[in-house]
């Protein structure tokens, strides 16, 4: 069986590069010689404009410091039209909870352009030094990139259920959707996911009175009585908002697969609100209640992308962690208990000055996984990485000798 062997593809990192048909020709052409046969396509970033034809969202020029002219129409549209050419497969990326772009200088994008709309829809945390001073995200410097809405609120939901919808319909040659950025912020300055609304949303998920902030997070900034359950219901947010999202793309095309990246470390990921396991496996820990397992969400994914993003490659390599490709790729079915499939990706930056890293990190997930993704295209035009690529995917399919 061949498996799928993915490039990712980032909106600001490219931006320049594939505002052209050249640019784009050019790159799905190298993707297709150095062994791949799926992109991850970044269709609506983070700043919540849109790379394809939107009845929705404004249409994405500029990016951050960054605008292009374009020499096509649709971005996607264009992509989709290539990539069949060459029998590339084309998902595309949503950034789920993503709507906007903070710095010091700029703040930019959909929540920004209507600002009283949204102003009170962002996500919101507290502050380790006071638990009941709450920093909505919008105002925190310390978070310098993309501004992230709460999964919480109706209209929210609305609004990214409405563009899948959109890009379901009008799409209909995409192989799938995958959504990124679906879940809470994370900042070690407090936690995401504190707003009154949230403690009011706990309340009634929970069927108790409203907590006061000092129960989820004391006033030293540890954990407070009520923190375990206010996971579960952070958690059951996040995993309710993907069935929605599930349900409304395959009643549109039952053939679209629902796609979702996250850390490969399943046991770090409650502090951002994602639940990547089945709902058949059950955590212990003081972290977890009895029922925190009903939110696993891998049950309504096709596919699980594993974020193996650790610079050792091998269990060798660090043996004094879990921290390695080979440990990552190889535990995953412990939590998702084959609920989807899963892919392995791997952080090409890390491998800069080591492309035989690159090359054992790409053959490993494909001999432990159901498939690979490179994170991304121009880390590895601008490390040089191709060949080492290409190599790990030639070992893994036998053109090569394996190890």
């Amino acid at each position: 069986m061949i498996k799928p062997k993915a490039m990712w593809i980032d909106c600001h990192a490219n931006f320049q590069r594939l505002a052209t048909k050249a640019g784009i020709d050019a790159e799905l052409a190298k993707i297709k010689q150095y062994g791949m046969n799926l992109i991850y396509l970044d269709i609506k970033p983070g700043n919540g404009y849109a790379l394809y034809q939107s009845d929705i969202l404004p249409y994405c020029n500029t990016f951050a410091d960054l605008t292009v002219e374009r020499d096509y129409d649709d971005y996607l549209g264009y992509f989709l039209e290539k990539a069949e050419e060459l029998g590339i497969d084309v998902v595309g990326s949503i950034g789920a909870m993503g709507w906007g772009m903070q710095s010091p200088t700029y703040q930019q994008g959909l929540v920004y352009d209507d600002w009283d709309k949204w102003k009170n829809k962002v996500q919101v945390r507290s502050d380790n030094t006071d638990p009941n001073l709450l920093v909505p995200i919008s105002d925190d410097l310390s978070i310098q990139s993309v501004t992230m809405m709460d999964p919480m609120y109706p209209e929210v939901q609305d609004l990214l259920v409405s563009v899948v919808s959109e890009v379901v319909t009008k799409y209909p040659k995409l192989k799938g959707i995958s959504l990124d950025y679906c879940r809470y912020a994370n900042n070690e300055g407090g936690w995401f996911g504190m707003s009154d609304d949230n403690m009011r949303g706990y309340a009634e998920y929970w069927g108790e009175s409203v907590p006061e902030h000092t129960e989820i997070v004391t006033a030293t900034g540890g954990v407070g009585p009520k923190f375990a359950k206010w996971l579960e219901f952070r958690s059951m947010t996040v995993t309710n908002l993907i069935k929605r999202v599930r349900d409304t793309a395959k009643a549109i095309n039952p053939d679209c697969e629902i796609h979702l990246w996250a850390g490969a470390d399943w046991w770090n990921r409650y502090s951002v609100g994602q639940n990547w396991a089945s709902q058949n496996y059950k955590p212990t820990g003081s972290h977890y209640t009895e029922t925190y397992n009903k939110t696993g969400f891998a049950e309504y994914l096709d596919v699980f992308i594993t974020g193996a993003y650790a610079e050792a490659v091998w269990k060798k390599d660090n043996p004094a962690t879990d921290w390695n490709v080979e440990n990552f790729v190889t535990c995953w079915n412990d939590y998702i208990m084959d609920a989807c499939k899963c892919y392995g990706s791997i952080a090409t930056y890390s491998y800069g000055n080591n492309p035989k890293a690159q090359s054992d990190a790409t053959y490993l997930c494909l001999k432990y996984t159901d498939g690979y993704m490179n994170f991304e295209l121009s880390h590895t035009n601008n490390l040089g990485l191709w060949t080492a690529t290409l190599d790990g995917i030639q070992r893994y399919e036998g053109t090569n000798e394996e190890e």
